[in-house]
């Protein structure tokens, strides 16, 4: 083995990977042979380390449990990444406790193959998908997942059965899961002769997620459309590659077009599974554009669709009218789906006054039915309809349906109906291809403020609302695009600044300094006095929830407060990257159980976030005070000179001073040290107890000297 090589590749895939980095360590682990060397393993767990501090993307998730199929040995930190993988990966609705816990990632005795094996039956499993179960020896139909209870209910496929609930944890272990079709139906019964074990390998083969082992194939067939025959007859039915039966054959041949398979067409179906299930047969059999009595029998039957069941079944439906746009005229479109206007979720009478949840159905199809959904939507409806939706989309339908809008439409739309987050950030992404300047426009700080001050909106839209949140806070072309919509109207920019809710005062101060790193105006505006308003203007709602401390301010010098500052920014800009170079560098050095230069990087990494957290949290709670407009009579406050006698009667002077001002060479004293807190308020002639716990007394308090005040204040 290359020893040398997998070091080479595992360096390459430190950090942030790239997919042909990832492949190629995946490629030489497969080449390694199952199950992989533990002394792989133990080289992998230097990577595994490092990804377990850090946040997965997708494709290193993807990768991880890629490697996971090789069986890789499940060690300490690999199971760490697995569980990362999983819970990356996992759609929103699936990513509960219980589930997770099903997949296996928790359990020290699940091999981590196993654990990727179950991952993908989980993924695969869809409301209505066919699944076989080969401890119970049943066929049944998935109804939908119970991710609280982590179960799933079944219901009878093929002939017999009862209804069910499974625990989840069951059906991951070993369950053969099939994505439905009009062909699977006969590997579960056969009202004459079960089709030929041939058929049989190869609809589970076309239609299964994960490869299935002979002797299950072999158990589904027995327990399937072979249900009825004696040992004898099943081991010469199975292992004799028949043709398949005269009437399998005639469905899978070609028919020419207009022909029907059988004498049921779609447009006469009762129901919208049924007319979805001869859907797709009438495509198997290369069936041809509709007639005019079946354009008719389909507006026929839309009309009679009831709206609860079309907004019940909104997805199936969607499914129908792609399908039923393939085979369709242009033209005919309209006449076949007029009457879903108003009944559908996707089609709302009146898109600009319906509510967001009206269109919840358009996050949830995938891209392929939203293009087709889309290029249906511009053939049946007017561009003011469709600009009129776009401002309620999620983001990933907009894609989709703005390629049929023009910019004209989308404004005016937008001008006379506020739009959300998503159609921002969909102008934002596309702005190279869709040029337009009065587009762009409409990207500005007052609109991303309303945006992110509002309500929260429903699930569906609420990851374009947090993108978009952090664009403005670290994005630094989307800031310099909004201070440029600003137009040099500093005004606008602290109202706007002091409205938006959504910030803490932290998070606003680091927005300010960030800005005005950005524009010589805004710096100007800020240091002017504006800065310290729009602090003081208000919090953001997190600090207002009663749950959350307040915490008393921090007081320290202007010296000190841009001193913090500077602090914070030379580790974002210079330490952290350079950090970054350091680690890429001691990586090169090859195998890191020996490598000093990499673990003293680590330990630096480790220090600047540290410190990064703390600087952040302490700017987000300080106050600046000005010495030279603080007001001295003869009590002892900050920015304050004092003169104190200790108990042998020594008399000593200090200047009273902010948190961080602090040194005692040149007597600063800053009030949180433990003679600042004793006598921080006392008045004149008070006594306290002093820095040796013997009583003290203040003699004299006085304003501080001019130099004092000038340094302090710059």
């Amino acid at each position: 083995m290359d020893i040398a090589r997998l070091d080479e590749l595992m360096l390459a895939v430190m950090g942030t990977p790239r997919q042909d980095q990832l492949n190629a360590l995946k490629d030489f682990l497969a080449a390694v042979g199952k199950p992989v060397p533990e002394e792989v393993a133990e080289r992998l767990e230097t990577l595994w380390e490092e990804w377990s501090a850090a946040a997965l993307s997708a494709p290193m998730a993807k990768f991880a449990l890629d490697v996971a199929l090789l069986g890789v040995p499940g060690k300490v930190f690999f199971r760490k990444v697995l569980t990362q993988a999983v819970k990356v990966l996992l759609p929103p609705y699936l990513n509960h406790a219980p589930v997770i816990k099903a997949v296996g990632v928790r359990n020290e005795q699940a091999q981590t193959n196993d654990i990727a094996m179950r991952f993908s039956r989980l993924l695969a499993i869809k409301n209505g998908c066919i699944l076989f179960l080969p401890a119970s020896r049943r066929w049944g139909v998935a109804g939908a997942l119970d991710s609280i209870n982590a179960s799933l209910p079944l219901m009878p496929f093929g002939i017999g059965g009862s209804n069910a609930v499974v625990p989840l944890e069951v059906i991951l272990q070993d369950a053969v899961v099939l994505s439905s079709g009009p062909e699977v139906i006969q590997l579960a019964e056969a009202r004459t002769a079960p089709i030929s074990s041939e058929r049989f390998r190869a609809i589970v083969a076309k239609r299964s997620t994960l490869p299935v082992s002979d002797a299950k194939l072999k158990l589904m067939a027995q327990c399937g459309c072979a249900k009825s025959m004696d040992g004898a007859a099943f081991e010469k039915y199975w292992n004799t590659a028949a043709a398949a039966p005269a009437a399998a054959a005639s469905a899978a041949a070609p028919v020419a077009a207009g022909a029907k398979p059988g004498t049921r067409r779609a447009c006469d179906g009762r129901s919208l599974k049924e007319v979805d299930m001869l859907l797709d047969a009438e495509c198997s059999a290369n069936c041809g554009k509709f007639t005019d009595d079946e354009i008719a029998a389909f507006h026929n039957f839309f009309d009679r669709l009831k709206a609860d069941t079309a907004k019940r079944e909104s997805k199936l439906l969607a499914t129908i009218i792609a399908k039923i746009s393939d085979r369709a005229a242009d033209e005919n479109l309209a006449k076949i789906l007029s009457p879903l206007t108003g009944k559908t979720s996707f089609f709302p009478a009146n898109p600009a006054e319906s509510t967001l949840a009206a269109f919840e159905v358009w996050g949830e199809l995938s891209s392929k039915l939203l293009e087709k959904l889309s290029s249906v939507a511009a053939q049946i409806f007017d561009e003011d309809y469709l600009a009129a939706c776009a401002t309620k989309l999620p983001l990933k339908a907009l894609n989709c349906l703005c390629a049929h809008i023009s910019d004209e439409a989308i404004c005016d739309m937008v001008q006379s109906r506020r739009c959300g987050a998503d159609l921002l950030l969909w102008i934002w992404k596309n702005r190279k291809k869709r040029s337009g300047s009065e587009l762009l426009e409409l990207v500005n700080l007052d609109n991303v403020s309303r945006i992110l001050s509002g309500e929260e909106p429903p699930k569906a839209w609420g990851a374009a609302r947090r993108e978009m949140r952090t664009m403005l806070m670290d994005d630094q072309a989307f800031q310099s695009h909004l201070i440029a919509m600003l137009g040099g109207d500093t005004i606008m920019f602290g109202s706007l600044l002091q409205s938006a809710l959504f910030l803490s005062s932290g998070e606003r101060q680091s927005l300010m300094v960030k800005l005005a790193r950005q524009s010589k105006e805004l710096q100007e505006y800020l240091e002017s006095g504006a800065g310290q308003k729009i602090l003081n203007a208000g919090i953001g709602k997190t600090e207002t929830v009663a749950a959350v401390p307040v915490h008393e301010p921090s007081y320290t010098s202007v010296k000190s407060h841009k001193a913090l500052i500077k602090e914070l920014d030379d580790i974002i800009n210079i330490h952290v990257p350079e950090n970054r170079e350091a680690l890429k560098t001691a990586r090169a050095h090859g195998d890191f159980r020996e490598n000093s230069e990499f673990d003293a990087a680590k330990e630096r990494r480790n220090y600047l976030s540290r410190r990064r957290s703390e600087l952040e949290r302490e700017l987000a709670n300080i106050q600046p005070v000005v010495m030279k407009q603080v007001e001295v009579s003869n009590t002892a406050v900050i920015g304050s000179e004092i003169e104190i006698q200790l108990s042998d009667g020594k008399k000593e002077v200090y200047y009273l001073l902010g948190a961080w001002d602090g040194d005692p060479d040149r007597r600063f004293l800053s009030y949180r040290t433990r003679l600042g807190k004793a006598v921080m308020n006392c008045r004149a002639g008070d006594n306290f107890d002093g820095p040796d716990g013997k009583a003290a007394k203040l003699l004299a308090v006085r304003p501080l000297p001019e130099a004092v005040i000038a340094e302090l204040d710059v």
